[in-house]
């Protein structure tokens, strides 16, 4: 008998939207932008500092990175930080560059250029497959020269086992392939063969500076330390290197890998918490719309009230009727919100931002869960009014 009147109720609200469509239409979308604000909102800030974490994370927390515009001795750098303690195991420096490469068979591939020293496989704690690495007569004769990763080797060049010696035309120049290499668990660059770039090639720094003109751009050096605990040691040597070379703290700056996850991870919290938040306002506004369409609904059939609690419908059937629209309405635009959310997620924020997309399914329950106390909160009131209306007023509304 409950389940009866229980369909009962969702027969008679699914029937009223369905007549009153635009209506309808109108309070689901304001739950549908609500919802997907949320979760768009949400997904950027949690894809943004996950793949930069998680970038960070695989280069090792035992990396510092030194960013800064003025030519530095490396050597030098490098004598000065061990000269107390042997704390830094090597500095690379490095730059990227984002373009296309054309394959030998005309396809293009979105790919990031890495430009590195003939020393810096070691520290990348690259594994050569096959052919060799750069040569310091790479960099002296600026050979355009390159090395591609072994599981994307097959992808440029359509599945052929032999790569070595192929051409590859990387931002209007042709460069030959001298070897292919895989990466370790831990490498110090921040993106490379981790990044939402199809295809991520290395070839000699020079090079790769002259033809991006690139020379007058920040350097970046990646310092490694023999274990993540010395980092901030590091850094107080590295400033005071820096400082006797007449830099201020206003020419450099200095990440410390393991403090930044950290930061990272909490901003991301905050920011998450914030936007959603901020968010939530539309899904606000969509709950008053839905508390006035209620209303109306109710004032609509008033007379129809009356006549069902003439013959024995109670208080809380009418109550449930009403709060059964609102749940179909918050329902619909949850899940279409939802799905958009995602769409735009997963489709789009990659595209633009260029990382890779991610969202915790627990802020897909948040997001349901607000949705649907909002449309509860907002129908309460009408409904209520509507399971209190004294049956012999209502059969007289006219």
């Amino acid at each position: 008998m409950r389940y009866a009147k229980f369909f009962e109720a969702f027969k008679i609200a699914a029937k009223s939207l369905i007549h009153n469509k635009t209506r309808t239409f109108l309070s689901i979308l304001g739950v549908i932008i609500g919802t997907c604000a949320i979760i768009v909102s949400v997904g950027l800030v949690q894809s943004v500092s996950i793949s930069v974490s998680k970038q960070l994370e695989e280069s090792g927390l035992d990396s510092l990175i030194l960013v800064l515009n003025y030519d530095i001795d490396m050597s030098e750098m490098y004598s000065y930080l061990n000269s107390k303690q042997n704390l830094v195991v090597g500095i690379t420096p490095k730059k990227t560059y984002y373009t296309e490469v054309l394959s030998y068979d005309g396809k293009k591939y979105k790919c990031e250029v890495l430009l590195l020293k003939p020393s810096s496989y070691i520290l990348e704690n690259l594994k050569l497959v096959e052919g060799r690495f750069l040569s310091g007569l790479d960099e002296e004769k600026l050979n355009k020269v390159a090395i591609v990763f072994k599981d994307q080797a097959e992808k440029l060049f359509n599945n052929k086992k032999e790569v070595l010696f192929k051409k590859l035309l990387i931002g209007g120049e042709e460069f030959e392939v001298i070897g292919t290499v895989t990466k370790q668990k831990r490498m110090t660059d921040v993106s490379i063969g981790t990044s939402y770039y199809d295809i991520n090639i290395i070839i000699p720094y020079k090079v790769g500076e002259s033809l991006f003109n690139l020379e007058k751009s920040s350097q970046m050096f990646f310092i490694k330390s023999i274990n993540s605990k010395y980092n901030s040691n590091i850094k107080k040597l590295l400033e005071e290197y820096l400082r006797n070379n007449g830099l201020n703290k206003e020419d450099y700056s200095i990440i410390d890998g393991r403090e930044f996850v950290q930061s990272i991870t909490t901003i991301s919290y905050l920011l998450s918490g914030l936007l959603s938040g901020v968010a939530s306002v539309s899904l606000i506004v969509s709950g008053i719309g839905i508390m006035n369409i209620i209303l109306v609904s109710v004032t609509e059939r008033t007379k129809e009230i009356g006549i069902r609690k003439a013959v024995g419908a109670k208080s809380r059937d009418i109550r449930l009727q009403f709060l059964i629209e609102s749940f179909l309405i918050s329902t619909l635009g949850c899940f279409v919100g939802i799905a958009f959310g995602l769409i735009i997620v997963y489709g789009v924020i990659p595209e633009v931002m260029m990382v890779e997309a991610h969202i915790s399914p627990i802020w897909i329950i948040i997001s349901m869960a607000i949705c649907y106390l909002i449309g509860l909160f907002a129908s309460w009131a009408p409904a209520e009014r509507a399971a209190r209306l004294d049956p012999i007023i209502a059969l007289r509304y006219e």
